[in-house]
């Protein structure tokens, strides 16, 4: 089965974006916080990470650059989805300042559009071929 991991703080998110993915397929684990995410990423090894930007303590951002920087993680796409209002195209490189790191696979503010969610999922993450 699919796996995903959300690591968000607030538990109403985690719902919400656990239900929509359940209802696509996936496996949903959880972590409300970058240090619990980064275990979890490592145990799980997830196919697609959702993180959010702004949390306590560490952002999101840090554990981005953490998990691009793992070897065994760094393959695994990973979703922003945030709260932190953008008027035009959201600039990763303009809060990272590391051109090393590639910008995450795709970005979604808060509340999500459902639709544009999933099929940024299905694209990121297809659906496993049957075995005939």
């Amino acid at each position: 089965m699919r796996t995903v991991l959300i690591v968000d703080d607030e538990p109403d998110v985690i719902a919400y974006l656990g239900a929509v993915l359940e209802a696509a397929g996936f496996a949903v684990h959880a972590a409300d916080s970058t240090e619990q995410g980064l275990k979890l990423a490592e145990q799980v090894r997830p196919d697609l990470i959702c993180l959010d930007i702004m949390m306590p303590k560490e952002s999101g951002l840090s554990l981005y650059t953490k998990l691009r920087a793992d070897q065994r993680l760094a393959d695994i796409p990973v979703v922003i989805i945030s709260g932190i209002q953008t008027e035009q195209e959201f600039d990763f490189q303009a809060l990272v300042k590391d051109s090393s790191i590639p910008p995450p696979e795709a970005f979604f503010e808060k509340p999500i559009n459902v639709a544009e969610f999933e099929n940024a999922i299905k694209r990121l993450v297809p659906q496993p071929r049957a075995r005939t």
